[in-house]
């Protein structure tokens, strides 16, 4: 029998997603992979694999769209792994450099802007080891377990998550099981 491939995010904030497979009794018939979410997003995009817990910003580009569980990462309120870093209050932002590891976030951050903080920077695409550019008028969106130990080296720190409650009233979900 071949085995289900599944592709889970790698973050802190998947650990009991990965405890539970790991610990069930289905483990032999599965083939576990733990990427980023760019990387869970392209695989079941291209059909690498058979399952995956997938930004929700690629919901649109699948052809085939079932969400097959209730659970997900996301946030009431603060989540603490995905936001926005800046040396300069949002009204001075000039620059946003956008996480590589990350579809929904950018997405997120560019509806906050416009939407809800009224700004309109320039958005950079960043490639590996951008979060040190952060400086002047130039903040980054950065997300999983690279932002634990960051708030106190910039002097603004904008959770995401928080933001859009604060703007909607709603929670936010950045990832789920399709």
């Amino acid at each position: 029998m071949q085995k289900i491939k599944i592709s889970v995010v790698s973050y802190l904030n998947s650990k009991p997603f990965i405890y539970g497979l790991k610990h069930s009794s289905l483990m032999d018939q599965i083939d576990l992979e733990l990427d980023i979410p760019a990387v869970c997003a392209q695989k079941l995009k291209e059909r690498k694999v058979d399952i995956g817990l997938v930004p929700i910003a690629i919901l649109p580009e699948l052809t085939e769209k079932y969400i097959i569980s209730d659970y997900c990462i996301g946030a009431v309120g603060k989540v603490a792994s995905v936001m926005l870093y800046s040396d300069v209050p949002l009204e001075e932002i000039k620059f946003v450099l956008l996480d590589y590891q990350s579809r929904t976030s950018v997405a997120l951050v560019k509806v906050l802007a416009k939407k809800f903080w009224k700004i309109k920077p320039e958005w950079i695409n960043a490639g590996v080891d951008y979060e040190n550019k952060i400086s002047g008028s130039m903040a980054a969106v950065i997300i999983g377990d690279r932002t634990f130990g960051l708030n106190d080296k910039y002097r603004y720190a904008y959770d995401l998550a928080e933001e859009w409650q604060k703007f909607t009233g709603l929670p936010f979900v950045f990832a789920c099981w399709t």
